[in-house]
């Protein structure tokens, strides 16, 4: 049955979000999305005159919108955008700058997806589970897009991954809520999982989490930190919209620097999303407006050291197991992957690993994760009076004089 497919807009509020705009617009338009209502909240890097430049052309439509004093600007822009200027949209979703709505299916188009929920004529708003996505290791703002550029993010289960965003009908639509992420419908309307199950607020943190995070169909990638360099340019600069005075500083990054698992955008959509990029720039182009490049000339962060490094801070035998404990990094601040230990000519190569929290590395080494300690086990081993070798890939990270397994000052060695 060939269903009718809903017409689909895009709100949100914009603050010096320059190097992603025309990326973020090019990525929902190859996805069906016409339509975009963007509050301009005063921006003071060019994306206000960006903005507008795509407003001339008729790609968007800017609203400027000032901040009030001691007041977020966040819920008021979306109170003015969708009671003021969205009433001929039948579908809106509400979304944010640095959220790409993803599709995780065979579809290509959100209309076709939501196509199925649309339907049931008492839906009122379809939810988009957040999929968490970290910097990848990466330091600086380099070239390319910022769906391309990070690939790594957290489990499924990740705590943050239970926020949503609204894709809203905006004829159920009652009021804004108390935060971004859910909006009051009006009696009778249903909110619902893109899986077509009813929304259950999350037990603890209530509407606006969901007790399950669903990623069927279509999800919403939040590359929420970027590169160090961008989050701390940017993000920490910027704070919140949504929550006047928040600081977004070494805490934040840590918390939602998430790289557990590689996950790629599909290439049919990275493909569209170049050519869509590469319109806009003509585009803008035969009206004057000069697209400069996004990423840093310069790299703002060069890393202390290349390769990898670390330390053997111990070794010891404990309850008949020789354990050995230190930490190891590579150039980027991720933990090294693959750790090695040599004694006399037997070799164990260790790929899961004991990991803990190293944040003393921090003074050291700012961009080090908080992972990058390790303990490793060897049970099996005789212990001869033979040096015990620790590698990474390879690498030398430490070893012990023979015969004795206390580690000496020149255990640290770089590569």
């Amino acid at each position: 049955m060939n269903l009718p497919h809903p017409r689909i807009a895009i709100a949100a509020i914009f603050r010096n979000e320059h190097p992603y705009v025309l990326e973020w617009i090019a990525h929902h338009r190859a996805l069906g999305v016409e339509t975009f209502y963007i509050a301009d909240n005063v921006s003071d890097d060019g994306t206000s005159e960006l903005l507008q430049a795509l407003h001339d052309l008729g790609v968007v439509r800017r609203i400027p919108f000032a901040s009030m004093p001691g007041q977020a600007p966040q819920l008021p822009a979306y109170a003015e955008l969708l009671g003021t200027h969205a009433h001929d949209e039948d579908w809106i979703a509400v979304i944010d700058a640095d959220e790409f709505i993803v599709p995780t299916g065979g579809e290509r188009s959100l209309a076709e997806l939501l196509a199925p929920l649309a339907a049931q004529v008492d839906v009122g708003a379809v939810v988009l589970n957040w999929a968490i996505y970290g910097s990848s290791w990466l330091l600086n703002h380099s070239a390319g897009l910022v769906s391309e550029r990070f690939t790594r993010r957290a489990h499924q289960s990740f705590g943050a991954n239970h926020h949503y965003k609204t894709v809203l009908r905006r004829a159920a639509f009652a009021s804004i809520y108390s935060n971004p992420h859910h909006f009051v419908l009006q009696p009778g309307w249903r909110c619902i999982h893109t899986d077509g199950s009813d929304v259950v607020p999350h037990a603890r943190h209530g509407l606006g989490l969901s007790e399950r995070v669903v990623w069927e169909g279509v999800r919403l990638n939040h590359y929420i930190v970027k590169s160090r360099e961008e989050f701390e340019t940017r993000k920490a600069r910027n704070g919140s919209a949504a929550t006047v005075g928040r600081v977004k500083g070494d805490a934040y990054f840590e918390a939602h620097d998430r790289n557990d698992t590689g996950d790629t955008v599909p290439c049919w959509l990275l493909q569209a999303v170049r050519l869509g990029v590469a319109s806009l720039s003509i585009d803008l182009e035969s009206i004057g407006y000069t697209v400069r490049a996004s990423a840093t000339a310069t790299p703002a962060y060069a890393p202390p050291f290349r390769g990898v490094q670390g330390h053997v801070d111990r070794i010891e035998l404990d309850g008949g197991q020789l354990c050995i404990r230190g930490w190891a990094m590579h150039e980027s601040g991720a933990a090294a992957d693959i750790l090695m230990v040599q004694v006399g000519e037997r070799r164990w190569q260790f790929t899961e690993v004991l990991r803990y929290a190293r944040t003393d590395l921090k003074q050291h080494f700012p961009m080090s994760g908080e992972q990058c300690g390790f303990q490793l086990f060897l049970s099996d081993c005789d212990l001869p009076d033979q040096a015990i070798l620790v590698q990474i890939r390879g690498a030398m990270v430490g070893q012990s004089p023979s015969g004795a397994f206390p580690v000496p000052e020149h255990a640290l060695i770089s590569t």
